[in-house]
């Protein structure tokens, strides 16, 4: 029985029961070689109720420096716990007492950590005998919160996880195909990847979107691939775990939740007690302005939109423009496969609206047939002046297009 299958290593329960009853030491700030040893060192951690830091690779120096990090130290536990079987593992793992402490990604232009006692982060997990037989398409960077709750998600319900982040469209097809993943979770940007599909997949059960805005086309088109599947678009960031759920791009704000967010000038703000502990928080009130607005579309029911990153607004001649209004009607164009649309400072209007586009295989097009594909469509400021096409979008470490 296996927890990971990734492209050059596998680790099964058993070796992961062998690891722990054969250890002695961890390192509680750790940058990983590869998942198979990061995921033994987590687990052993917190099979020991020890708390650990999850400090992603990609981080710099600087980012290191600046938070204090004593990083790959190796700590000795003088009599670590011994287990007897897998199920006492997976249980020593959901009731330890250990807390995690994770970063930002950084998509804003800095990074923050937060620490979330491990009871928090999994107290929205499902365990049950129904999804025993899961298979999960592990497609998040695991020191970022939304692949940490997949991996408790998994190993809480011994499930396998495959690991699919950062590959390519072919990998993750025949990786789906060969281990019958039943369910994905990853960012809008995964999925404007992966799609097109030439056929359809019967065997995901359940879809999960996050870490981005997301939007009705991608999920009608998200829909159709995969046939059988429960669609759930999520909002959460490393501050609050997952706070909304929806089938589509329209959010409600529950009962639970009232007195605990507040939207001032259309931008979302969260109160402390939804957050983990953190001292790097600036808050009016004891709430955190989170820079992410919204639309209501019904304020008396409580549902709103995403619209867009506060500071990701252009402003182009005194004009407000949502990079996301333009990347929305652009992705719907049938030859392009993933767009990112930024500003570029102008002396004339303040900024202009650039964009770069990467197209499909096997396909071509002009700028002027990108204007012509926007005419109508969106208002003449709105479109790009600055068309360039690009082999790759970058993304960041998360798997989200790169803030320019």
């Amino acid at each position: 029985m296996f927890f990971l299958i990734d492209r050059n290593i596998s680790l099964s329960y058993e070796e992961i029961l062998q690891h722990i009853n054969h250890s002695q030491s961890y390192t509680d700030c750790y940058i990983y070689p590869d998942l198979r040893s990061f995921f033994l060192n987590w687990i052993f951690a917190l099979v020991n109720e020890k708390n650990i830091t999850l400090v992603d690779s990609d981080l710099s120096e600087k980012e290191i420096t600046s938070n204090n990090l004593a990083v790959d130290q190796i700590i000795k536990i003088d009599v670590p716990k011994r287990l007897n079987s897998v199920d006492e593992l997976v249980n020593s793992i959901r009731y330890s007492n250990s807390e995690i402490t994770l970063f930002t990604s950084g998509t804003t232009g800095f990074t923050r950590k937060f620490t979330h006692p491990l009871k928090n982060l999994i107290r929205k997990i499902n365990v049950s005998d129904e999804r025993k037989n899961d298979v999960w398409g592990f497609a998040f960077n695991s020191t970022h919160v939304a692949g940490v709750q997949v991996f408790f998600q998994a190993i809480l319900n011994h499930n396998l996880l495959v690991n699919v982040f950062m590959e390519s469209k072919d990998f993750i097809i025949n990786a789906i195909e060969n281990h019958e993943i039943t369910n994905l979770s990853s960012t809008p940007t995964f999925y404007r990847l992966l799609l097109p599909l030439d056929r359809l997949f019967d065997s995901v059960k359940k879809i999960t979107i996050g870490g981005e805005k997301s939007d009705n086309h991608l999920i009608s088109q998200v829909e159709k691939t995969f046939p059988n599947a429960r669609i759930n678009n999520v909002y959460g960031s490393t501050e609050t775990g997952p706070l909304f759920s929806s089938e589509n791009d329209e959010f409600i704000v529950q009962d639970k939740h009232i007195g605990l967010i507040k939207v001032v000038d259309d931008e979302l703000y969260i109160h402390k007690d939804l957050f983990g502990k953190t001292t790097q928080l600036n808050l009016i009130d004891d709430f955190y302005a989170t820079g992410d607005r919204i639309e209501w579309i019904d304020d008396e029911q409580r549902n709103f939109r995403f619209t867009s990153r506060k500071n990701e607004l252009i402003n182009v001649g005194g004009y407000k423009v949502n990079p996301y209004e333009v990347e929305d009607e652009l992705t719907q164009h049938p030859k392009i496969r993933n767009v990112r649309v930024f500003g570029r400072s102008s002396t004339v209007l303040g900024n202009v609206i650039c964009c770069e586009i990467e197209l499909l295989s096997d396909t071509e097009l002009k700028e002027e047939d990108i204007r012509h594909f926007l005419n109508g469509k969106i208002q003449n400021f709105k479109i790009p002046r600055k068309i360039s096409f690009v082999e790759k979008i970058e993304l960041t470490r998360t798997g989200k297009k790169k803030i320019i």
